[in-house]
């Protein structure tokens, strides 16, 4: 019986003008909920896009694409086919066991997600393993496999090993990451459709009220190393130095 547990984890990046907001996303499930994403999201593709595209392993479902503002105005209109393959997709997720964790990073300038030190863990990485490892069930192992397009992966990948290789006891992420390409991983497209639906409604979009409402129920839940409950979901505010604190508010009065 395969014991590990996927997580797929994606950035997304959005500003307007008077905060900027860097998601770290991760959509993680055991083997068979990916290998059904996988003809899932080949389905969407041919019943909206065609054959051709959904056999294009170049091709892929990009939230930028699906939830662009032609899709809004196509939908005010009656119809839009980007949209529509995006709920589909989000829908089946009911079928299946893939729970979501996402770090949002509010700052007055765009906030680092990494330490400038390799030996530190930055908060929001942090605090994205602590959410992975909580759902991850006893005797099992979760792996994380980051999108190759993910901002300097090599220094991602270091920072990830010296943190979970230096946990004790009850180690269920494993500290050797993978990178991916997002196009042959159903599980990178899931990760970045929900960074992107997270971050545009962090910046108080609320056509992404309803999108969001939707993830929601997908959350992931569990306890943390010293068993207190944690959720999949988290707001953050930088202080421009080196500081975090939780942010409860999701944009500025």
């Amino acid at each position: 019986m395969d014991k590990t547990i996927w997580c797929f984890v994606d950035e997304s990046w959005h500003g307007n003008g008077r905060e900027h907001i860097g998601v770290l996303a991760a959509a993680m499930g055991a083997k068979r909920d990916f290998d059904a994403l996988d003809k899932e999201i080949y389905r969407v593709r041919k019943k909206y896009f065609g054959e051709a595209h959904a056999r294009d392993l170049r091709s892929e479902l990009k939230g930028k694409d699906l939830f662009s503002n032609f899709s809004f105005k196509q939908q005010q209109t009656g119809y839009s086919k980007n949209l529509s393959a995006a709920r589909e997709i989000l829908e089946w997720m009911g079928t299946s066991s893939i729970r979501l964790v996402a770090v949002c990073i509010y700052g007055d300038t765009k906030p680092p997600l990494l330490s400038s030190d390799l030996k530190l863990l930055s908060v929001p990485f942090r605090e994205l393993c602590v959410r992975l490892w909580a759902q991850v069930p006893a005797n099992e192992y979760g792996h994380l496999v980051f999108d190759q397009r993910l901002g300097a992966q090599e220094d991602i990948s270091i920072s990830i090993f010296n943190y979970l290789a230096g946990i004790k006891g009850d180690q269920r992420l494993l500290p050797h990451p993978l990178i991916g390409v997002s196009n042959v991983w159903s599980g990178l497209q899931l990760a970045d459709m929900v960074a992107y639906i997270i971050g545009k409604y962090s910046m108080g979009d609320d056509r992404f009220d309803i999108w969001y409402r939707r993830l929601k129920k997908f959350q992931a839940e569990g306890k943390d190393h010293h068993g207190q409950s944690v959720f999949g979901f988290l707001r953050l505010q930088w202080d421009g130095k080196d500081q975090y604190v939780v942010r409860k508010i999701r944009t500025k009065k």
